[in-house]
């Protein structure tokens, strides 16, 4: 792990990579925008499945909430950055196994997504609890009526 802040050196507690001196001082620098940034932050600071950061401490540093994270992590994917995922968290990929690892987790998903599909498309509707059967007679103008 991370013990120094990355942009000035400084100590930072366990888990953190920026200390609050810095981490104020960039909350007005947005250059760049933030799916650029957290690219730059994995290929710098988390290669490899070893130096994974977890999905809040991305949330936490990009002032972004965990949907918004995911979002901007599936644009890299698609945009062919390799940027891995499990349980550890988020990283940029080191080598083509951890690849494979993250490509067949995202298959497990893909998996149990049609799954729950399919089987929404199969479900069994409960029978009606009564059935109402309405007959209509029509009238004519010489007191002839239909059935």
């Amino acid at each position: 792990m991370i013990d120094t802040c990355v942009c000035c050196g400084n100590y930072v507690p366990e888990g953190r990579m920026i200390c609050p001196g810095c981490e104020y001082a960039n909350k007005n620098l947005h250059v760049k925008d933030k799916k650029t940034e957290i690219l730059e932050c994995l290929k710098k600071y988390h290669t490899g499945k070893r130096n994974a950061v977890h999905s809040a401490e991305l949330q936490r540093l990009f002032s972004l909430d965990d949907r918004a994270v995911r979002r901007k992590i599936s644009a890299l994917r698609k945009e062919g950055y390799p940027i891995c995922s499990g349980d550890v968290g988020y990283y940029y990929a080191e080598n083509k196994k951890e690849i494979n690892s993250t490509v067949s987790r995202l298959n497990e998903l893909m998996t149990g997504v049609s799954d729950a599909r399919t089987g929404l498309l199969f479900s069994n509707f409960p029978e009606p609890v009564m059935t109402i059967e309405v007959k209509v007679k029509v009238c004519g103008g010489e007191n002839k009526c239909l059935s």
